[in-house]
């Protein structure tokens, strides 16, 4: 008697493995995750930038000039003034890495200013994400915006 396994049975077992890995990579939805990674690291940048102008605030006793801030501090005004890649009266608050990382592609900031308070939006990008904020964010051109404080 032969000890060992025919080719038919290890191509079975292949072809359960595969299914299996088929199963729980669409489970786990590798892309989503990254998605929803960084929509988490965009929450935690606009919260940072807020802790920024509230000390600005604190120190200065005024709002900061931020250049293509809009003075509206409703999403879709905010979010259709454009992204603010301009910092510099915050230097003394933020750091230049930090500065360097709000303006990269998709994690761009849109700011709100005025006499109410201020309002800092983000680009949601997780469709998880979007389905969750479409009743407190704003829609532009197919993109879903969150502002905080909401």
């Amino acid at each position: 008697m032969q000890k060992g396994f025919t080719l038919i049975e290890l191509l079975i077992t292949l072809a359960v493995l595969a299914v299996i890995a088929v199963v729980l990579i669409t489970a786990i939805n590798p892309i989503e995750q990254l998605r929803r990674a960084k929509d988490a690291s965009n929450k935690q940048n606009v919260e940072n930038f807020l802790s920024a102008i509230t000390r600005y605030q604190a120190t200065k006793e005024k709002n900061p000039q931020i250049d293509y801030s809009t003075g509206s501090t409703s999403c879709q005004d905010i979010v259709q003034a454009g992204p603010v890649y301009d910092f510099t009266s915050l230097n003394d608050e933020i750091s230049e890495w930090f500065s360097q990382l709000i303006t990269k592609p998709g994690s761009e900031l849109y700011v709100g200013i005025n006499e109410d308070g201020v309002k800092v939006c983000y680009k949601i990008s997780a469709f998880v994400n979007v389905a969750k904020v479409s009743q407190k964010g704003c829609s532009v051109s197919s993109a879903t915006y969150l502002c905080l404080p909401e």
